[in-house]
Order: structure tokens, then C-alpha cells, then sequence
């Protein structure tokens, strides 16, 4: 007879993961990288069934302040401090996970789906990345030398979780 698991939390850990954002502009290309994101997970029977992360727009640095000073004007940091996502569609095949949730970023609430990588030997890790566009959440899109930035950011993850106390 199978015995069922108790479901248990699994807490991000902030010191090993991070989210980046790459941004484009025919001129030139950055990356943005925040270190200081929040998240649980929630597992039952040993697979992944809830997950939800959090940040700052303020702790992504892309290496040039100017450049961070004016994205946080741009996406109105002081109205809309944070970005978060939620799902509790989680679908596991092997060493992939299908996340469907929503994103909620300058206020404005997006469903997404967003495959990555897991490895669940040691610890839970999850990789991979997705694009999303400015201009769905209501971003202004900066311009230099007169032309705007393309209007897809690729977002990069690498998250680590591990068993609370």
C-alpha cells in the first residue's frame, strides 16, 4: 500500500538564485540581473504543485546606473515596487516542469506558461528562461538615437529551494 506524503514548503534560496532580464536595442544590448528574490514551493507527494516568487524591480542592475535610474523611472518603481508570480499549474515530465501562472508586473496581470528544467536530486532547482514585451504591461519603451528598444526582454532564471525548518 502507498502511503501519501505530507505536503511540505520548499523556500528559495536567495544566496544562489537569481533573475535577469536582457534587453535589446539596435545599438547595443544589456543584462540586468537581480540577486534578491523571494519564493516558496510547495511539494505533495514528491512533485512541485504551487510556486510563487517575488522581487524588487529596484535589485536588477544592469552594471550602469544611469541606465537603471531611468528603467525605474520608465516602469514607475514607485507605484509598482515589485514583480511577482504565481501558479498552481504545475506540470512535471521528467527533468521538465511546465509552469502556468500569472505574472504581475507595472500593475498590470498577465497569464503565462513558462517551461524549465528541474533537477530534484540534492536540492530543487529550476532553470530556464521566457520573453514577455514592455508594451503588454503598459511600459513606455525608452528610445536612444531615435529608436526605441525592441519590445521583448528575455528573462533568465536560476532558482535554488531547499527544505525550511
Amino acid at each position: 500500500m502507498s502511503q501519501d506524503l505530507k505536503p511540505y514548503n520548499l523556500q528559495l534560496d536567495s544566496k544562489k538564485s537569481f533573475i535577469s532580464y536582457e534587453g535589446r536595442h539596435i545599438l547595443h544590448d544589456w543584462v540586468g540581473v537581480n540577486k534578491n528574490v523571494k519564493g516558496i514551493m510547495v511539494i505533495e507527494d514528491e512533485i512541485p504543485k504551487k510556486i510563487a516568487l517575488s522581487t524588487s524591480v529596484q535589485d536588477f542592475d544592469s552594471g550602469n546606473s544611469s541606465r537603471d535610474s531611468h528603467a525605474l523611472e520608465l516602469i514607475e518603481s514607485l507605484i509598482h515596487p515589485k514583480i511577482t508570480f504565481f501558479s498552481d499549474e504545475l506540470n512535471q515530465r521528467d527533468n521538465r516542469l511546465e509552469l502556468i501562472g500569472v505574472i504581475n508586473f507595472h500593475g498590470i496581470e498577465k497569464k503565462i506558461n513558462v517551461n524549465a528544467r528541474i533537477n530534484q536530486e540534492k536540492t530543487t532547482y529550476l532553470s530556464g528562461n521566457f520573453k514577455i514585451a514592455p508594451s503588454d504591461f503598459d511600459v513606455k519603451l525608452p528610445s536612444f538615437m531615435l529608436s526605441k528598444m525592441e519590445d521583448s526582454i528575455e528573462i533568465v532564471f536560476e532558482l535554488f529551494f531547499g527544505k525550511t525548518e
